[in-house]
């Protein structure tokens, strides 16, 4: 999982953001995690982070699913650096039966939360030793998303700095998710996972 200290990086960055296409009828809106979803103050990572952060995603899933089955498509990473915090979405398309299997199988815990644990040490591992204070599966972040889903938080200290996290992971029809969301400092916001997994859902739902 990408480390939510990048933001040092996306400061180095701030001035080549991107801006967000708008939807037409050429230009068809995707089943992603998209800008308008996400309350204001938000914009979308510069590129060369956005590579980072897809590279250490593709090792973290490779690693827990074990099978090249799982593909990362159309990765969305949003920074909001007034509050510190940064928001990643993707998603997997499962394209046989067996990739569905082993998606769902991937939600099954304890595992994912180990990964999930782990992913965070490892992302951040800039800052030193992160200790890992609280991980627990929540399943209110996920209820009633997806089809399968499973919802779980972090809660991390590095060199002074609290490291806080949330991640949903679902699965729509043919079609694996992820929301991760990562802050400094102060914790999430109550119902903001959760809220913008029911939207990411519905995207999905409705493509």
């Amino acid at each position: 999982m990408p480390g939510i200290m990048d933001a040092w990086l996306l400061q180095q960055f701030s001035s080549q953001v991107a801006v967000a296409s708008p939807i037409s009828a050429n230009n068809p809106r995707k089943p992603k995690l998209a800008l308008s979803d996400l309350p204001t103050g938000f914009r979308e990572v510069p590129r060369p982070i956005n590579s980072l952060i897809r590279g250490a995603i593709a090792s973290t899933m490779q690693n827990h699913f074990s099978s090249n089955a799982i593909q990362i498509g159309d990765l969305t990473t949003y920074m909001n650096l007034d509050q510190w915090t940064l928001i990643i979405g993707f998603i997997t398309p499962l394209d046989n039966q067996e990739a569905v299997h082993i998606f769902d199988l991937g939600l099954e815990q304890p595992a994912a939360l180990e990964t999930f644990a782990t992913g965070i040490k490892k992302s951040n591992h800039f800052l030193g030793s992160v200790n890992i204070v609280e991980k627990k599966v929540v399943p209110a972040l996920s209820n009633q998303v997806g089809q399968s889903s499973t919802g779980m938080t972090i809660t991390a200290n590095a060199k002074q700095i609290s490291l806080f996290s949330e991640m949903v992971a679902f699965r729509r029809n043919n079609f694996g998710a992820m929301l991760i969301i990562g802050r400094l400092h102060d914790r999430i916001p109550a119902t903001t996972t959760f809220k913008l997994a029911q939207k990411f859902d519905s995207n999905l739902l409705n493509f």
